[in-house]
């Protein structure tokens, strides 16, 4: 486990893993796909045909086996086929692994954000609160004017606004998280710390990590061989079977020889299929760079956004520790005379919006660091180790 993966998100990521359905339905895939290649594999071997007419009031029960010998490439191509679907099962299971560790990641942060920054507005709206009193008091006092303290009502009520909306997205997240896991008691406690020396993964290699072992672009590749063996599957319905045949009847008793099957379908439709089949082909090939670009596109959105963080992180320190030296800087200056009340709610507003700046700044930190870790297969969950084995 890579030192910029929480162990609490670790956790939550197992369970979704083990839990989730869509990883049961992938992995329920791959078996049945591994018997479709057991079932071609048997096409090598004969087959058999029994049955039965009357000739007058006899019944005359018939019996043909066929073995063939040559089937102008439909087996190899059907064999083929069918491993290739099973390769691309299996990279399925490591696209669904990947998915769901990303949505994972996704929700826990959104927890944590909605953690951080509702404690952050809780404790703002506290202090608006004293503001609101103190000014109600100077109204009363008749030192203040009625405005200053609709103005301190006002910027109460809009800390408000932004904690409701900050819990609705906490709940939000939460219940995603709560269904990855399966567990609706689900609940993230302690808290992850960001940290300067683990959240920000070295970005040499990353991109190649990504696009080797990416299993989108497996499954895609996958997907063209399967479009390979379906090209070779139609140019092979243009040439007829060759094999040894017995047959036996009652009246005609029992022969064996070499028997030559052809099918005809719709005149020279078997061309135009193996014409249409590598068009296909040609296709999946494409949707393969098409994913190569977009995943290399992916993880170098995800280092730049991991790049800004660390700086926004510093900054966004400093200008915190700031502008809660200027909030009480005004306060005193208000009480002398020397600042407008308006100054003071700016100075507040300011604060609170820099230590919001600075927990969101670590939080892109955090779950850039996890993505980057996810893309470049430094944090895998065992299907996707399997499916890399593979």
């Amino acid at each position: 486990m890579p030192a910029g993966i929480d162990p609490q998100l670790a956790r939550a990521a197992d369970l979704a893993l083990e839990r989730y359905p869509s990883m049961k339905a992938a992995n329920a895939l791959v078996r049945a796909t591994e018997q479709d290649v057991r079932a071609a594999k048997w096409l090598r071997a004969p087959s058999a045909s029994v049955s039965a007419a009357t000739r007058g009031t006899t019944l005359n029960p018939q019996l043909q086996v066929f073995q063939p010998l040559w089937a102008g490439g439909r087996i190899g191509a059907s064999i083929d086929r069918a491993e290739a679907v099973r390769s691309a099962s299996q990279a399925e299971v490591g696209v669904t692994a990947f998915d769901i560790l990303t949505r994972v990641s996704r929700a826990y942060y959104g927890v944590v954000r909605g953690i951080r920054v509702g404690a952050i507005l809780d404790q703002s709206l506290a202090e608006h609160q004293r503001l609101v009193e103190s000014m109600e008091r100077r109204v009363e006092q008749e030192v203040s004017p009625r405005s200053d303290l609709d103005l301190a009502r006002s910027r109460a009520a809009q800390v408000r606004q932004e904690l409701s909306l900050v819990t609705a997205q906490r709940y939000a997240a939460l219940q995603q998280l709560r269904e990855l896991v399966g567990d609706p008691n689900y609940e993230v406690d302690p808290l992850p710390e960001y940290n300067k020396a683990v959240h920000h993964p070295a970005s040499e290699g990353l991109v190649d990590a990504a696009l080797t072992c990416d299993p989108s672009i497996r499954r895609l590749q996958a997907e063209t061989q399967v479009a390979d063996a379906d090209r070779k599957l139609a140019r092979a319905a243009i040439f007829p079977q060759v094999g040894v045949q017995y047959t036996h009847d009652r009246f005609q008793g029992s022969g064996l020889g070499i028997a030559v099957q052809a099918n005809t379908n719709g005149g020279l439709s078997p061309v135009a299929a193996a014409n249409a089949a590598a068009a296909r082909t040609n296709a999946a090939r494409f949707r393969v760079t098409v994913a190569e670009r977009e995943t290399r596109e992916a993880i170098v959105l995800d280092i730049v956004e991991n790049t800004a963080a660390a700086a926004q992180v510093e900054s966004s320190r400093d200008a915190a520790a700031s502008s809660s030296n200027v909030t009480d800087s005004f306060m005193r200056q208000f009480i002398t005379g020397r600042r407008t009340w308006l100054d003071v709610m700016n100075a507040v507003r300011e604060s609170n919006a820099a230590r919001i700046a600075l927990a969101n700044a670590e939080l892109s930190a955090m779950s850039s660091s996890a993505r980057l870790l996810i893309r470049s297969c430094q944090w895998q969950a065992n299907e996707i180790r399997a499916d890399t084995a593979r």
